[in-house]
């Protein structure tokens, strides 16, 4: 289930990635207080200085080259240790004055170490209900990796993220129904990110026939009974899959998307193209 362990409760937070790598994107910072402020949680700035940078520092060949080439220096693993604690201390800046505005708890730490491995760490030392947020936007090409970290990290309920085209988090937050048994829970997780702002709540039903489409919208509105305000919407993805699916979320104009990984919307092992150039808010990804 789409779920974070609330303050105070030892169980889980929003463990919110953040690499000197990568810049990260102010919508995916947003994002990620805002499922802790819907879930009463909190944010845990996790900063992962990336052990193998620091490790080719060290060489005595290494050297950093500026953008033009005109500019050359040698590198210490010390020199790069500092500059990545400056950059940790100037995105962390950025967090605690998001969450201040939300009032959400938020607390920071670095760690050394390979991104996958520090999380599963992370999420095991106080879980199981945590959400993995990732600052940085993902790539078209970043499927393999989520579904690495699916794997590995198993403290975590999903995984909040951001693509490139990113740019809101008003809106309605719809919720990608493939399987009609998983509408109670997302449904939940739908109306708590919704009362954060006051926003509306979409239900959008994919299905690969329009006879099953018939069928799962019966069933929605069988299940939604009392919550007349929700919205229902079908896509049915007879031919491209994923293409259809990125346009149909892309119509919708949301605030936020919560889908299941490794199904019709966002599958495994594909390449996350078209969800990359129609995606324009964050995407809680759930199991």
């Amino acid at each position: 289930i789409a779920h974070v362990a609330s303050a105070g409760e030892d169980r889980g937070r929003v463990v919110l990635r953040l690499s000197p790598s990568w810049h990260p994107s102010d919508i995916a910072l947003e994002a990620a207080v805002r499922v802790a402020q819907a879930f009463q949680s909190e944010v845990e700035g996790l900063f992962v200085e990336e052990q193998r940078l620091i490790e080719l520092a060290s060489f005595p060949f290494a050297r950093e080259i500026s953008l033009s080439g005109r500019q050359v220096r040698a590198l210490s693993a010390v020199d790069i240790a500092h500059d990545m604690r400056a950059v940790a201390s100037a995105v962390m800046r950025r967090v605690e004055a998001i969450a201040r505005k939300a009032d959400v708890p938020v607390r920071s730490r670095s760690v050394r170490g390979e991104m996958v491995q520090v999380l599963a760490a992370a999420c095991a030392e106080c879980g199981p209900w945590n959400v993995v947020a990732l600052a940085e936007p993902f790539t078209p090409y970043d499927s393999p990796a989520l579904k690495e970290m699916f794997d590995v990290v198993s403290g975590t309920t999903g995984i909040v993220l951001v693509g490139p085209k990113a740019r809101r988090t008003s809106g309605p937050v719809i919720a990608a129904i493939e399987d009609i048994e998983r509408l109670p829970g997302m449904l939940r997780a739908a109306e708590r990110l919704a009362a954060v702002q006051s926003s509306a709540v979409h239900v959008l039903l994919f299905s690969d026939t329009e006879e099953r489409a018939r069928l799962m919208e019966a069933q929605a509105r069988l299940t939604l009974g009392a919550h007349s305000e929700v919205k229902i919407a079908i896509a049915e993805l007879s031919r491209g899959a994923p293409a259809v699916a990125a346009e149909a979320l892309r119509r919708l104009a949301g605030g936020f998307v919560i889908a299941q990984f490794g199904g019709l919307v966002v599958p495994e092992g594909d390449d996350l193209r078209p969800l990359a150039a129609a995606l324009e808010c964050p995407l809680f990804l759930v199991r």
